[in-house]
Parts: structure tokens; C-alpha cells; sequence
């Protein structure tokens, strides 16, 4: 296991915060489970389905993401958590900022593939 896994585990993260920020859903989704959802800082609890949407609307518009910190925590062969903290500037429902965003993704591995269940966001 080690430092393999954990590398694509780093990508998927980097790809969830390249994706977000170019507005692409399409493969956004494709890196979240069908039983993805997303706990935003505010405690507000929404489904991939839903964020997706958001997204699409710009409703959620991320202008960009830059990288600050990523650890990952191995549980197994088969789960591990990433803890990622960036700069985030983004209009979340007409209010625009730069937060300080950590991102703890709960991430499962079917086959050879790698898939974020959830997401829990915070502030740092």
C-alpha cells in the first residue's frame, strides 16, 4: 500500500478542486459515489445530485482553489480520509468570498478505482 495509493488519493482530491472550479460536472460526478454527500461548513447537508445542480446553476460558482495543505490517512487497503485545506474563492448563493476551506474526504477504493463518498467541509 503506502505512498502508491496515496498519491491517487492526492489526484483525486486535486482533480474534485480542478473540476469544482471549471464548473464540469460531468466529471465531478464521475469522481463522487451514487450515495455522495457533501457537508457544507454551515452544517447544511446536500446530495450529489443536488450539489451537482448547484453547481450547474451557479448557485455554487468556485472562481478558484489554491492548495495550502493535504495529508492522507490511511485506514485500510480499501479506505482512507484526506484532509485538504485551501484558499477557496467562491459565490455561494450570491455571497462571494475567499474562505479558508478544509476539506475531509471520505474516500473508498472498488476495484482499482478510487471514489469520494462523502465530503465534510470546515473552516481552518
Amino acid at each position: 500500500m503506502g505512498n502508491d495509493e496515496e498519491a491517487r488519493i492526492v489526484q483525486l482530491y486535486r482533480d474534485h478542486n480542478r473540476y469544482m472550479v471549471a464548473g464540469d460536472t460531468k466529471k465531478l460526478g464521475v469522481l463522487l459515489d451514487a450515495n455522495f454527500h457533501l457537508v457544507h461548513m454551515t452544517g447544511m447537508v446536500q446530495s450529489k445530485q443536488k450539489w451537482l445542480q448547484d453547481i450547474d446553476t451557479k448557485q455554487m460558482n468556485y472562481f478558484s482553489s489554491t492548495e495550502e495543505n493535504v495529508e492522507v490517512q490511511m485506514k485500510n487497503d480499501h479506505q482512507a480520509d484526506l484532509i485538504g485545506q485551501s484558499r477557496v474563492n467562491a459565490s455561494i448563493h450570491g455571497g462571494r468570498n475567499i474562505w479558508p476551506l478544509q476539506l475531509t474526504l471520505h474516500v473508498e477504493k472498488f476495484a482499482d478505482d478510487w471514489k469520494i463518498m462523502n465530503i465534510n467541509a470546515a473552516m481552518y
